[in-house]
């Protein structure tokens, strides 16, 4: 097993742990758990929006899945991927966004991923790619509330972009939302 392989593996693993975790948060997708927390249908939606971003705009510079037509709206391709929302737009999202359609989404990303990582090899992954360069084409890409959020990741490789907010970052929200989960249900 090499580095592609094992990205591969754990690539397609945040998508089914959002596709999974979508279906599950569907009873609670617009509860609130607790004043400042966030809607569990946003938290799903954020992480299916940021391994698309993360792989596609900054590792591969090339489009989105989201920004094809047929997700375009079902997916809120508008509103960014999330980080620097505010609350009320982070509700919004929820409140617009079904759960089927991030579980159809995160199939689309995996599928995109699987079909790009079979072809790559592992030059690619050391490549340091422009992040301010890459996220000037989406409005909500390039706020200072984004900027903030994601700027620790200005220069440093592809995998890395593809460990921490594709693979990591993925794993603390779910975490986050089985957590609200349990809060709801008690």
């Amino acid at each position: 097993m090499n580095a592609v392989d094992i990205l591969k593996l754990q690539l397609v693993q945040s998508c089914k742990l959002i596709e999974d975790g979508a279906a599950n948060a569907e009873p609670i997708w617009t509860k609130r758990a607790f004043a400042g927390a966030s809607l569990p249908g946003f938290v799903e939606w954020h992480c299916a929006r940021i391994v698309d971003w993360g792989v596609h705009t900054v590792v591969r510079d090339v489009p989105e899945v989201a920004a094809d037509p047929q997700w375009r709206g079902r997916v809120r391709y508008d509103m960014g991927h999330g980080a620097g929302l505010g609350a009320a737009e982070a509700d919004s999202v929820a409140e617009s966004v079904r759960h089927e359609a991030v579980m159809d989404y995160a199939r689309a990303v995996r599928s995109a991923i699987v079909g790009w990582l079979d072809d790559a090899d592992s030059a690619e992954l050391d490549e340091i790619p422009d992040l301010r360069g890459r996220n000037q084409d989406h409005p909500l890409y390039r706020t200072p509330a984004a900027w903030e959020e994601i700027k620790g990741l200005e220069g440093v490789p592809a995998w890395q972009i593809l460990t921490r907010p594709c693979i990591s970052h993925i794993r603390v929200h779910s975490g986050e939302v089985n957590t609200l989960a349990q809060l709801l249900r008690a």
